[in-house]
C-alpha cells in the first residue's frame, strides 16, 4: 500500500493509522521522495520536499528524524533497528538520489551528465542489493516542496530514467514506480516514455 511513513518509521514503532486497520505491510519511498540517501547539508531540502508533497510538517519531521544515516542502506538499517507493528518495504526515492549526486543542481532540476547518471545507477543498485523493493520517481507537476519548487525528479531526462531501469534489469530485480504527470498533460502523451522505460 502506497504510504509516506518514511519519517514515522524512524521515530515510532506504530505504523498508525494503517496498522490499526489490519494492514500488514506498507511501502515507503513512493513518489520519488524520502530521506535517503542524504548528505547533512541537504537534510532541510528533503524535509521541505516531503512537507510540500505530503503535508508532513517540517516541525514534526525536523524533530523526529535521527539522521543516523547517509546512504540508503544505512537508512534501511535505521528502519530495521526499530521494531514495527507491521512490515515496512522501501523504494529508493529518485529525488534524494539526484540531490545526493548533483547537489543544488538537482534542486534546480538540471540535467544529469553521464558521470552523474552512472553514480545514480550505482546508488540504485546498492539499495537493491541491500534489500530495497525497487525505485520510485515522479513527474507530477503537483509534487512540489513547501517553497513551491517542483520536485527534483520532475524534469529528469528520459535517458536518466532508462539508465536506472537498465540497472534494475541488470540486477534482475526491483519494481520501477513512476507517478506520471496525469491531470496536467494527457495520459496518452505519456505512454511512449513509459513504454521505453519498460
Amino acid at each position: 500500500i502506497h504510504t509516506h511513513y518514511d519519517g514515522q518509521v524512524i521515530w515510532s514503532d506504530r505504523v498508525a493509522p494503517s496498522s490499526c486497520h489490519g494492514v500488514t505491510t506498507v511501502v515507503v519511498g513512493n513518489c520519488g521522495v524520502g530521506f535517503a540517501p542524504c548528505r547533512p547539508q541537504h537534510r532541510e531540502a528533503l524535509i521541505e520536499l516531503m512537507e510540500g508533497v505530503e503535508d508532513i510538517p517540517n516541525a514534526v519531521t525536523g524533530e523526529g528524524l535521527t539522521w543516523d544515516w547517509e546512504t540508503f542502506p544505512e537508512f534501511m538499517d535505521a528502519v530495521e533497528r526499530r521494531p514495527h507493528d507491521i512490515d515496512v518495504a522501501v523504494l529508493v526515492p529518485h529525488s534524494p538520489i539526484r540531490v545526493y549526486v548533483m547537489g543544488e543542481r538537482a534542486i534546480r532540476r538540471e540535467a544529469a551528465n553521464a558521470e552523474e547518471r552512472t553514480k545514480m545507477r550505482r546508488l540504485v543498485r546498492e539499495a537493491l542489493d541491500a534489500g530495497a523493493l525497487g525505485f520510485g520517481t515522479s513527474r507530477l507537476a503537483a509534487h512540489r516542496s513547501s517553497k513551491g519548487e517542483l520536485i527534483p525528479s520532475f524534469e529528469a531526462e528520459e535517458i536518466e530514467l532508462v539508465e536506472i531501469a537498465d540497472e534494475m534489469r541488470t540486477a534482475g530485480k526491483g519494481v520501477f514506480q513512476i507517478v506520471p504527470n496525469t491531470g496536467y498533460v494527457s495520459y496518452e502523451s505519456q505512454l511512449p516514455i513509459l513504454e521505453r522505460i519498460a
